[in-house]
């Protein structure tokens, strides 16, 4: 079901509300905030927010209302006003997630659970029109010019989404490893329109060597954004589509009608998301500048007396020139000055006017970038005190 248009949704007045009149409610439920799942993040001490918004900034964000229960709404950040709302059950377990839901016309929603479900599509009643369970989807979702949907995904096999799909051997020693798949289904009826292994495309352009390049053997590529070209240039056709790859640091610009990579994309950049395109010669990606794998601090040697610091690393967002092939800074001040990094996910969308909105998922922080300056600062507020909502890809709606 659904909460339709309106100024304010219950789901957000009833519990300020609550606060207001009892404010110790919160005292005698300790031990569920402790339980809470990873769907929460703990909002630091003293926390101001920062809003100086000059335009309205809709976005589309997913939470746990419950358990088993989310909800997708489409809020103004401007004002914090929620616009509409889609109440979905969660079948699933307590941390499972929506990430990335579609908005479409009519106020229908097409989502999934994380790597749990294939793709479903609803009305603005909430109610089911079609289920795509052949796949999963997990990450991204696009639409392309023909309003269908590009998925990063895996293929069902053997009663299971992710599984060991591809083998290979090093000396005496062989790996098993995940494959990604990409998947175009109709957004009308859910059918699949094309489904691709990432390894057979690497492999059928003579790229496998790729594979090697992970420091994560098992999951070697970890697709996470597939972004379709929506008209022709000169440097990109319309359907053609970047492939964002986090552990291998790298993204590819792929040709599904024809099977072939036009380019593999490497530089100043380091386990990366959220690829767009800005312009017919520039695309832009979300850096988290961050190892694929936590690593551990160095301790097993002694250290120089003279030892260098060289300072903090933090994410930034990256553009790069299909013309010249050359990478410019579009944001590192502003993620400098404000210590801003995920090591995980995250994600960029330029505004409007010029602006920059950030999800620094891990921390569960919003932001709004302009001018090297703040201009906004929040977090999806949730119903326990002291916690708020962990942001699942948050789309930004530009009319």
């Amino acid at each position: 079901m659904t909460v339709g248009d309106k100024q304010y949704s219950s789901f957000i007045t009833e519990p300020v509300k609550a606060l207001i009149d009892f404010p110790d409610m919160f005292k005698e439920t300790v031990k569920e905030v402790k339980k809470l799942p990873d769907t929460f993040v703990k909002t630091p001490e003293g926390f101001n927010t920062i809003n100086n918004l000059e335009i309205d900034v809709k976005a589309l964000i997913t939470y746990s209302t419950s358990n088993n229960e989310r909800t997708i709404e489409l809020r103004n950040l401007k004002n914090n006003e929620s616009l509409y709302e889609w109440n979905v059950k969660n079948p699933h377990k307590p941390q499972s997630r929506i990430m990335d839901p579609l908005l479409l016309p009519n106020k229908e929603i097409v989502y999934s659970f994380n790597g749990v479900t294939g793709l479903i599509k609803i009305d603005s009643l909430g109610n089911q029109i079609w289920k795509q369970p052949k796949m999963a989807h997990h990450h991204s979702l696009n639409l392309d010019s023909a309003g269908n949907v590009w998925a990063c995904s895996y293929k069902k096999e053997n009663g299971a989404f992710i599984i060991y799909k591809g083998k290979f051997k090093l000396g005496d020693q062989s790996y098993n490893f995940i494959d990604n798949t990409i998947c175009h289904l109709d957004v009308s009826t859910g059918e699949i329109l094309f489904h691709k292994s990432i390894v057979d495309i690497l492999v059928e352009n003579k790229l496998e060597h790729l594979i090697l390049k992970s420091n994560n053997a098992e999951d070697p590529f970890h697709l996470n954004d597939v972004e379709p070209a929506l008209s022709t240039t000169k440097n990109y056709k319309e359907g053609d589509l970047f492939l964002s790859f986090r552990n291998i640091s790298c993204l590819m610009h792929y040709r599904p009608n024809t099977n072939k990579v036009i380019e593999i994309i490497e530089g100043p950049f380091y386990s990366q998301h959220d690829v767009d395109i800005l312009s017919d010669s520039t695309i832009s990606l979300f850096n988290n500048n961050s190892h694929t794998i936590k690593q551990k601090t160095a301790n097993g040697w002694r250290k120089a007396n003279d030892q260098k610091d060289y300072g903090s690393f933090y994410s930034n967002v990256i553009g790069y020139n299909l013309n010249t092939h050359e990478f410019f800074d579009i944001s590192n001040k502003a993620f400098v000055k404000n210590s801003i990094f995920t090591y995980t996910e995250g994600k960029a969308e330029q505004l409007p006017d010029g602006s920059i909105f950030i999800e620094e998922q891990n921390s569960g922080l919003i932001w709004v970038l302009k001018d090297d300056e703040a201009i906004y600062k929040g977090v999806y507020i949730s119903q326990h005190e002291g916690y708020h909502h962990l942001p699942n890809w948050t789309r930004i709606i530009n009319d």
